[in-house]
């Protein structure tokens, strides 16, 4: 039980510039109980238990070396579930709904859609609401996460783009105080800012002589500090405001790392390094949690999806796998005008969750505005997990010969076809059926094999996925990615699959069953500490 408030609160509180901002904006406040029960939820994106593990180890994460040491926090390895990937992980823990997608790229209403793009994220979202369940985030706020959660004061989504209530619209007198109040955070932001590129400006002139393309990594620059600086400052700042009101549950995305795991790789030193401002921020997250006296706040920091270290199909084949899916088709003698999202990957799409036009002339997205018929083959493979649909019934002995020649001919590790209620998976060793032989195509060892099968065979009964689920990997393959980039998730590898949640003891239990969480549990624990079950 909180102990009563002293004359240093008090003079605290009344000081307090976010106090301050709170009463100027006339901002909604919680003056219940101080007993009453508040989440924050830090997500740490694209982080994988072996990566956070090997962080902690290497002292670049401090602050939760400490929290650990001294028992404050538990750790505990989590399944990411199928896809790996921050749509499908957000759908489970806000909603309850697992496999949210099928991909992170996909064909939904004769397009092939992005989950980065707010039309396809907004649609999806409305979709995992309709099923009726808790949204987690209801009456608090979402940072630059995939989804809302239900949130009723989302910023930097793709449903909200730049800053969402209260500051949009505010009269700038009171953003010029909000700056003003919040000087010393702007400060640590101005010098970030500076330092961060430099280190861009370096990693720029490195992978131009390495070979890699100059206006893609002069791109890259712009990219890297206002994600993994700007965007992340300013959501602190956000969310130590939300904190200080008393909103039930905030989240936050710390994107950094994964931005960065994506263009250089999971291990390397520049993803590493955006371990040590996430550390520090969620530092100043948790001093915050801890001096608020209007609710009893617990922190959980968790991670959706690890990354595998992939090589592109394009480096490694000499050609995008649009291509060679396009000569294929018109061999068979198939309509082989493909549309394609493919060989383009992810990195600098985020930023556009900043907000306006200026950004989003900068960082257009592909192909925005072209004309797909969805009577033409399509294939959206925008990472590890790729979906290629021909846009026409195929008869049973068709279907095996393509999935067959995808295999052999294309040289896709694992390619999946859906056969009643089961999936069949073909492989240059054989074909396979799931979920009853996934120890053959992911090892038995794999740590999360007890829910691959079915996870593989929900994925392809998917509404929205393809006559053929193109996969980056299995057990004896070195990890492949369809798109241009050294760090990957949609699979079912052990590093991708292999997240982490990091509990406060008063929300730690021993895992039933198993020796890691899934994505469901967490969500029920966080439920029942919030009193909505």
């Amino acid at each position: 039980m909180p102990k009563s408030p002293t004359f240093l609160h008090r003079v605290r509180k009344a000081t307090s510039p976010s106090e301050w901002l709170i009463r100027w904006l006339n901002l909604p406040r919680f003056e219940g109980s101080p007993t009453a029960s508040g989440l924050i939820l830090l997500q740490i994106d694209g982080l994988s238990l072996i990566q956070l593990q090997r962080a902690l180890e290497q002292k670049r994460m401090p602050f939760l070396r400490r929290l650990l040491r001294r028992g404050r926090l538990h750790l505990y390895p989590h399944y990411s579930g199928l896809p790996a990937t921050t749509p499908a992980c957000q759908g489970a823990l806000f909603y309850g709904v697992t496999t949210a997608v099928p991909a992170f790229s996909f064909r939904a209403h004769g397009e092939l859609v992005r989950m980065y793009q707010p039309e396809a994220a907004g649609a999806v979202e409305a979709l995992l609401a309709s099923h009726g369940h808790t949204p987690l985030l209801a009456g608090g706020s979402a940072y630059t996460s995939n989804f809302t959660g239900g949130a009723a004061e989302p910023h930097f989504c793709p449903a909200a783009l730049g800053w969402g209530k209260p500051l949009r619209g505010a009269p700038s007198w009171v953003l010029a105080l909000f700056v003003l109040l919040h000087l010393p955070s702007f400060a640590r932001l101005a010098v970030l800012l500076v330092v961060e590129l430099g280190l861009a400006v370096a990693d720029f002139l490195c992978g131009v002589i390495q070979g890699q393309d100059f206006f893609k990594e002069l791109k890259f620059i712009p990219s890297r500090v206002g994600i993994s600086i700007l965007l992340r400052e300013l959501s602190v700042i956000g969310a130590s405001l939300d904190i200080a009101r008393g909103l039930p549950a905030v989240h936050l995305n710390f994107l950094g790392y994964d931005e960065q795991a994506h263009r250089r790789g999971p291990e390397s030193l520049f993803a590493h390094w955006a371990l040590k401002g996430i550390d520090a921020a969620i530092a100043r997250i948790w001093r915050t949690a801890s001096r608020c006296r209007r609710r009893r706040y617990q922190v959980i920091i968790y991670s959706d999806h690890g990354q595998e270290q992939v090589t592109p199909y394009f480096k490694r084949y000499g050609c995008h796998l649009d291509q060679a899916i396009a000569e294929l088709l018109a061999e068979l003698g198939l309509p082989n005008q493909l549309q394609a999202d493919t060989g383009r990957g992810v990195q600098t799409w985020r930023i556009r969750w900043f907000g306006g036009r200026f950004i989003q002339r900068l960082f257009p997205v592909w192909n925005e505005n072209e004309t797909e018929d969805d009577r033409q083959p399509m294939l959206a493979a925008l990472g590890p997990v790729g979906h290629l649909y021909l846009g026409h019934p195929l008869d049973p002995r068709l279907r095996a010969r393509i999935a067959q020649e995808l295999v052999n001919r294309v040289q896709v590790p694992l390619v999946l076809t859906r056969t009643g209620e089961n999936v069949h998976a073909w492989t240059t060793a054989g074909v396979f059926l799931l979920p009853d032989q996934a120890a053959e195509l992911f090892g038995a060892d794999h740590p999360f094999l007890a829910h691959l099968g079915e996870d593989w065979v929900k994925l392809c009964h998917h509404p929205n996925a393809g006559d053929f689920v193109l996969v980056g990997w299995r057990r004896g393959v070195s990890p492949l990615s369809f798109a241009i980039e050294n760090g990957a998730h949609a699979g079912a590898g052990p590093n991708e699959t292999s997240a982490f949640a990091l509990l406060p003891s008063e929300l730690s239990r021993p895992i039933a069953n198993s020796q890691y969480l899934t994505t469901l549990e967490l969500r029920a624990l966080a439920l029942r500490f919030l009193g909505y079950v």
